[in-house]
Parts: C-alpha cells; structure tokens; sequence
C-alpha cells in the first residue's frame, strides 16, 4: 500500500521533497499518514537509526537543539520515502536529526542516519542537506534551511551552535550559544558559498559599488540579525539585477 501511494507521490514529493500546501498534497499526506497509522509507524522504514545517547549535561535553556528543547512535530523524508507529522528535534552542533519513538516501540529517542535524510521540516522552515559536491568550499555536508526563494536566487542558511564548559559545585555542564550562520547561494543552477562580502563581489563583480553601499547604510541590521541582513541583501542584488536586464525604452 505504502509503495501505492509512493508512487502516487513522487511527482510531488519526492522530486527534491519539498513540503507545500496545496489541497491535493494535503489528501496525499493524510493517506500516508492513514497507512503508517495501520500497519504501526514504528514498521516503516523510518525506524532506522542508533538509540540515542545524551552527550552533554545541561541545566538550562542554552542547549544545542535548534530554539527548543521540546520535540515538535515535523516532516521528514528518509531514505526514499516521506513520513509526516512525527516529533523531531534538531541538534544544530551536531547537525543531527532525533526521532521520539512511540510508546509501543520502547519510548526514548533515535538518531537518524545523516546519510539517509534528504530533507525534513521543522518550525516552520525547510531544511536540506547540501554537500561539497554540490557546493563546493563547504567545511562539511550537512542541513540548511531555506531562508528565501524567488525566481532568480535560493538562499540557504545553515545555524550553528558554540559550546562552553562550565562548572557547578559538583559537576560540568554545558552551554550552547548561537554560532555565526554559513550561507550557501543557488543561482543559475550552481551553489556558492556567500559567507563574506568578498564572496558575494565575486559573485556579482558588476554590483560592488551597490554591495558596499549596502553594507554601510544596513550595518547595524548586519550586527543585530545577520541573517536577515543576509536575506535584505540577496533581494538587493536581485533587484539590481532586474533593474539592469530591463531594456531601454527608445
């Protein structure tokens, strides 16, 4: 039944699994759900993985999970197939995606395999894995979040976490921070690293005045919210560049 409805899927789905809202999808991620319910999620495939271990003690909300450390429900697709409404959690230091199994299955947590997750959704936002492959330059392969997409550009950000050791009367703990972001740029079919403004000149040489001039007048949103600054800066340039394919009117 559930290779049925792959099928029925993969146009939608699994041709980059991307999540949308469309009322079709919607009957299609009800009648996966309705399959998983009957034969028992914890018989699919998405029951592959290592139980999971807690690598660091921490006392308060500074954890390295990505905002909460709550599990939430989300949307994964892993190896080949798309499961819906689950509880996940990301580890943004990590960058691993954990599972909360359900009661019938032993209850506890489980690492998915990196390898096996092309994507999934969490908090709202789309993350994909992206490789050095595909981007070259990337210190590691690993999960970004779509953080726009227009007809010209996809702009990917990958959120990281810092760790710091800390000490109480009897024992260590841990606190995590947020990390400086990494960004990764598609346009015209390739990905680039745009963690600088020197990237972003090499780029679009044709646009560096435009550039620095942006840099100046938004730098305190550069310092406040880099990552939004990332995303205002992206959609400059897209509109420098519409701007200059425009044909003039004789």
């Amino acid at each position: 039944m559930r290779t049925q409805l792959r099928g029925l899927l993969s146009p939608i789905f699994l041709l980059g699994c991307f999540f949308t809202v469309f009322s079709q999808e919607q009957n299609y991620i009800a009648y996966y759900n309705a399959y998983d319910s009957e034969v028992g999620i914890e018989n699919t495939g998405l029951y592959q993985g290592e139980v999971y271990e807690e690598k660091y003690r921490t006392i308060n909300e500074q954890t390295q999970f990505f905002r909460t450390l709550d599990f939430q429900k989300g949307n994964v697709c892993y190896d080949g197939q798309c499961y819906f409404d689950v509880d996940l959690k990301y580890d943004s230091y990590e960058d691993e995606v954990l599972l909360k199994l359900i009661s019938s299955a032993g209850g506890g947590t489980l690492r998915l395999f990196k390898d096996y997750i092309d994507s999934f959704e969490l908090g709202g936002l789309s993350f994909f894995k992206l490789t050095e492959q595909q981007a070259p330059g990337l210190n590691a392969y690993g999960f970004y979040a779509k953080a726009m997409e227009s007809p010209t550009f996809t702009l990917y950000t990958k959120y990281t976490k810092k760790s710091f050791e800390r000490k109480d009367r009897s024992s260590i703990y841990y606190e995590f921070l947020e990390g400086p972001s990494e960004y990764v740029l598609l346009h015209k079919g390739s990905y680039h690293i745009v963690n600088t403004k020197g990237n972003i000149i090499d780029l679009f040489p044709n646009q560096k005045r435009q550039i620095d001039r942006f840099y100046r007048i938004a730098k305190s949103l550069r310092r406040t919210d880099p990552d939004q600054f990332q995303v205002s800066l992206v959609r400059r340039i897209e509109t420098l560049l519409n701007q200059s394919n425009k044909p003039v009117e004789e």
